[in-house]
Formats: structure tokens, sequence, C-alpha cells
């Protein structure tokens, strides 16, 4: 009988379970201290397996930090690369409960993506947090050009201001200080994220204010930027 060869399974579960062990205490740390101030003994302490393990799965604290990214940020990346079906309209209903669960798994992601990209302390931790986000705007433009081709735009919007809106209700509440948060009940867990995107669904369709005694044409000074 021929021996199969090849990493024994267990050995090879143990090394997926350690890698993972690291993502989650590296999206943990990162997300509370920030990149600089994290130091690759302090996540391994974390995780609970030896530093050493992080040179060997992701080569330094900055490859940890790429991989760390990449994955938190992939179920919204993935709702972005969904195949556009020509024939069939588009739900953003199910972008904003991608992002949300992200959020809801990882509170503090938000602010620590507003630190990097606005302190700019770390060339590394901006470049690799930069790409990742850029690739999430070009992917909003051709969502916005398939609600187009779909009829799905009001036509007395800008496009632009459309995507500018619809991120600005997602990013948000999130990004708010504390305090406001309170002030409007804000409430960071999957419970009233998921009520909060059917809400911001129900408001894309059919709009916040009714203004009965407006004539049409008084929303044309408004279409252009």
């Amino acid at each position: 009988m021929a021996t199969r060869k090849g990493r024994p399974k267990r050995i090879e579960t143990d090394q997926e379970s350690a890698r993972q062990s690291l993502i989650d205490a590296a999206r943990q740390s990162f997300a509370q201290e920030g990149f600089e101030k994290v130091s690759i003994r302090k996540i391994a302490q974390v995780a609970g397996v030896d530093a050493a393990m992080i040179r060997y799965y992701f080569g330094s604290k900055a490859g940890l930090f790429e991989a760390t990214v990449q994955e938190t940020l992939a179920p919204v990346i993935a709702q972005f690369q969904t195949t556009i079906d020509p024939q069939v309209p588009l739900n953003p209903l199910r972008l904003m409960q991608a992002y949300y669960r992200m959020i809801a798994a990882t509170p503090m992601l938000p602010k620590l993506i507003q630190q990097v990209l606005n302190q700019q302390d770390s060339p590394e931790a901006f470049a690799i947090l930069s790409a990742s986000v850029d690739n999430i705007i070009k992917r909003s433009e051709n969502w916005i050009k398939a609600f187009t081709q779909h009829n799905q735009i009001n036509p007395n919007l800008n496009p632009d201001w459309i995507r500018l809106s619809f991120i600005s209700l997602m990013v948000f509440p999130i990004l708010a200080p504390k305090y406001i948060q309170n002030k409007l009940g804000v409430e960071v867990n999957e419970d009233w994220l998921m009520a909060l995107a059917e809400h911001n669904q129900t408001l894309l369709e059919e709009g916040l204010f009714t203004f009965s005694n407006q004539s049409p044409n008084d929303n044309n000074d408004r279409r252009e930027p």
C-alpha cells in the first residue's frame, strides 16, 4: 500500500490555526493601538504563539498588517467584485450588509483607517491601506455606472454626489465621535447595523423628505456640483 506523502493533517490544521490567531490578534491590536505603537511581540502574546511565527507566515509586521487589512475588507471587496449582470438590477443592501457585518466584527477598523490615512505616520501602513481603499473606490465607480445603465439613478442627481452620499450613509455613524454616537443612539453591533442597512435601503429607494408643494423644476439648480 502506498504511503501518503506530505504534511500530516494535524500539523497543517495547527499551522492554519496559528496563522488565524495572529490575524485575529493583529486586527484587535492594530485597531486599538495603531500600526506604529503595537509591537510584533505584543501581537504574538495576544495570539498565544511565538513571535517568530509572524516572520514565518507574513515576513514582517507590515506583511501581517497587509494580510489583516485584506482579510478584514475581503467581504466588502467581494461584493464589489460580484459579476454585474446587465439584465439584473443591483441591490445596494447586500453591499451595506457586508460592510456592517465587517464593522460589527471589527468596530475599531474605521478609526484605524482614518488614523493611518490622515496622519500618515507610517509610509508602509499608508501604502497598504490606501491601495485597498483605492480598490474599493474604483469598484464603486463601476457600480454607479451599472446603476445608471439599469435606470436606477435619479436623473436629477449628480452621479459623483450619489456615490459620496452613499458612502457617507455607511461610514459616518461609525466614525462619528462617541458623544455624537450616544446622542444619536448609534450602537456598533450587528443587529443595530443590519437595521440601519434596511433603513438606508428604504431611504435610497423612497427619499427622505416629501415636499408636496414643490415644483419638479425647483430641483434644476441643484443638479451640478
